[in-house]
C-alpha cells in the first residue's frame, strides 16, 4: 500500500493505492463526512487481488484532506426547506466541486481513465462525473445513493437525526466509537453489521482526525447541487446501481431512480441490506464491482444492455 497528498481543484486530498501500478484503475469515492477508512478493507484488498490499482481518498471535508472553513448562511434544515421548495441554497462547494477534486486526483496520480465506485453522496459523485466527463470514466458503480431528486422517499426519522441532530459531546475514542455505533445501529437493516469491523473503523478515524464542520459543508453540497437526473442522461459507460432493500437514509426507490436514469444501468437490490456494508454482503459487493468493470473491458454499450 501506498499514501500520498495531491493538490487538486485547489484542495489537498490524501490518498491511498494498493494493488499493481500498471492494473485498471479503481477509484472509490466515500459519502457525507466518512474517511476513506468506511470502505471496508476486505473489498479494496479483492479488487486489488484481481489486478486493479485501487485508490481511495479522503474528500475534501474529510480526514486527512483539506478543510473548508466558511461560515454557514443557515443550518441544515433551512437547507432541506428550502431545497424542497426550489430556493437556491448557498453553500461553500457543491457535488460539481467533489467532481473536479475527483478529476484532479487522476490527472495527479497520472491517469486517463478509471472505473469509479461511490456510495451515499460518493455515489452522487460518482455519476455524475460519469455524466459530465464521460472520456475520463471507464464505468460507474453507484452503491446506496440516489438522483438527489426531491421527489423521493426522505429519510425515516431516525436516520435524518443521525445527520442533523445536535451536537454531541465526544472527548475521547470511547465516546466516539460509542455515538459511532449508535449511529450505524440507526443506519443498519437487518443484517448483522459486524461490531468488531465497526469499532475498527471508528478508531482508526478518530486516529487520522476528525472534522465535526465537514458534515454540514458537505450536506449543503448535495442540497445546493439539486437533482441529478437529467444530467444522469448522459451517462454512456457501463453502470451498476447497489442499494440495501432496508436503507433509511436513502431509501431503495433512491438507488432505483438512479438506475432508471442512467442509460442501460443495471440494479441489484439486497434484501436486508441498510445503510451500511453488513459483513455478509461484501462477497456480493466485490462480484457486482466486478462483473461491471469486466462489462468495460468488454465494450459492452449501455443500449445494448
Amino acid at each position: 500500500m501506498a499514501t500520498g497528498t495531491v493538490r487538486s481543484n485547489g484542495v489537498d486530498l490524501f490518498y491511498e493505492t494498493r494493488g499493481p501500478e500498471d492494473g485498471e484503475p479503481l477509484v472509490f469515492i466515500m459519502g457525507l463526512s466518512a474517511q476513506l477508512v468506511f470502505w471496508p478493507e476486505g473489498l479494496l484488498d479483492a479488487m486489488a487481488n484481481r489486478g486493479y490499482r485501487v485508490i481511495a481518498f479522503d474528500n475534501r471535508d474529510a480526514g486527512k484532506s483539506t478543510t473548508i472553513r466558511e461560515p454557514f448562511k443557515y443550518g441544515p434544515m433551512t437547507a432541506m426547506l428550502r431545497y424542497m421548495v426550489g430556493l437556491k441554497v448557498h453553500a461553500p462547494y457543491t457535488l460539481d466541486d467533489l467532481v473536479a477534486d475527483t478529476m484532479g486526483l487522476l490527472d495527479a496520480l497520472g491517469i486517463e481513465r478509471a472505473h469509479l465506485v461511490g456510495a451515499s453522496m460518493g455515489g452522487m459523485v460518482a455519476q455524475l462525473a460519469a455524466a459530465t466527463h464521460p472520456e475520463r470514466v471507464l464505468s460507474v458503480t453507484s452503491i446506496m445513493s440516489s438522483t438527489n431528486s426531491p421527489f423521493l422517499p426522505p429519510p425515516k426519522p431516525a436516520a435524518l437525526k443521525t445527520l442533523v441532530a445536535p451536537r454531541v459531546k465526544i472527548e475521547t475514542v470511547e465516546d466516539y466509537v460509542a455515538f459511532g455505533l449508535g449511529m450505524m445501529a440507526k443506519l443498519g437493516g437487518s443484517l448483522d453489521q459486524g461490531r468488531e469491523e465497526l469499532t475498527e473503523m471508528f478508531q482508526r478515524s478518530w486516529e487520522r482526525g476528525l472534522n465535526p464542520r465537514g458534515i454540514r459543508n458537505q450536506f449543503m453540497a448535495i442540497m445546493a447541487t439539486g437533482n441529478l437526473s437529467k444530467r444522469l442522461k448522459k451517462v454512456r459507460c457501463p453502470a451498476q446501481v447497489i442499494h440495501g432493500g432496508s436503507d433509511p437514509l436513502i431509501r431503495p426507490a433512491g438507488g432505483r431512480a438512479s438506475a432508471r436514469a442512467m442509460p442501460g444501468a443495471r440494479l441489484a437490490i439486497i434484501d436486508g441490506m441498510g445503510h451500511d456494508f453488513p459483513p455478509s454482503v461484501q462477497p456480493r459487493l466485490i462480484e457486482l464491482v466486478a462483473e461491471n468493470c469486466a462489462r468495460a473491458r468488454a465494450g459492452v454499450e449501455p443500449a445494448a444492455v
